[in-house]
């Protein structure tokens, strides 16, 4: 781990109903490069939001999110040169791979199809280095085999690790997991797991909203705990799964352990 800071999170602001729902009430953070940030809590604390708003799914209502010195949540930024630009929300986006519950993989292509659709229509990959690069990630998850398989043919664990290696597929910097084991069979989350451990031993930067807290105290290296879009603690897994300081942690983690 480093102190290179890759995103800076400040007093990120997200409201909804007319102000009345805040779904993040001003959350400040940083992503250091080689961070596995576990993000916890109960359902509708946030978590998913935040997660979100790094590569903009979700408009913040203020505040601001810093990524290569750039403001995101803004339309235009100041270059090294002193003239305007145009924020490209895009280009940000293939920076930052993202994994949904819920796979997200189009059921009338292949899974060697899905894998290179990206790279090829985005990045201008030669579809042959994308063909070739796409078969050795699904080598690496032990799903070389499936390539020319429809997703319907996969279980859930399988179209998981498809999407992980997909969001690869575009190099990015860091990996944004949104809960990727909640929609599992729970014998199919550990094939997942040790995907997402493998990353993170690689040095991939990643974010994880997750319910599994062994994947949190065994892989993450810094775990915030939110409730009610606040980040109510944060720190080492051993800080906040031993040594809990806030109340409110003490009684999620009472009810979670």
């Amino acid at each position: 781990m480093t102190n290179d800071k890759l995103i800076q999170v400040k007093n990120l602001k997200k409201y909804y109903n007319k102000d009345t729902i805040h779904a993040l009430d001003d959350v400040t953070v940083d992503v250091n490069k080689g961070d596995v940030m576990v993000v916890i809590g109960p359902s509708g604390s946030g978590k998913s939001t935040l997660l979100r708003s790094l590569n903009l799914l979700e408009t913040p209502t203020d505040g601001e999110i810093i990524f290569h010195s750039i403001d995101v949540t803004k339309k235009n930024f100041i270059n090294s040169q002193g003239k305007k630009e145009r924020v490209d929300i895009n280009l940000h986006r293939q920076k930052m791979g993202m994994v949904f519950q819920h796979f997200n993989l189009f059921p009338h292509k292949t899974i060697l199809d899905n894998m290179i659709l990206s790279p090829v229509r985005v990045l201008g990959m030669n579809k042959a280095t994308a063909k070739e690069k796409a078969l050795q990630l699904l080598k690496r998850v032990g799903l070389e085999d499936r390539a020319s398989a429809y997703p319907i043919q996969l279980s859930g664990g399988q179209k998981q690790r498809v999407a992980i290696v997909r969001a690869l597929m575009m190099e990015p910097e860091v990996m944004l997991f949104d809960e990727p084991t909640s929609a599992l069979d729970p014998e199919m989350v550990g094939e997942v797991l040790n995907v997402m451990k493998e990353l993170a031993q690689e040095g991939m930067t990643m974010v994880v909203v997750t319910h599994e807290m062994g994947f949190a105290r065994e892989v993450g290296n810094r775990v915030l705990f939110m409730d009610e879009g606040k980040l109510v603690e944060q720190g080492t897994p051993e800080d906040i799964f031993c040594n809990p300081k806030h109340p409110r942690l003490q009684e999620f983690l009472s009810k979670v352990l």
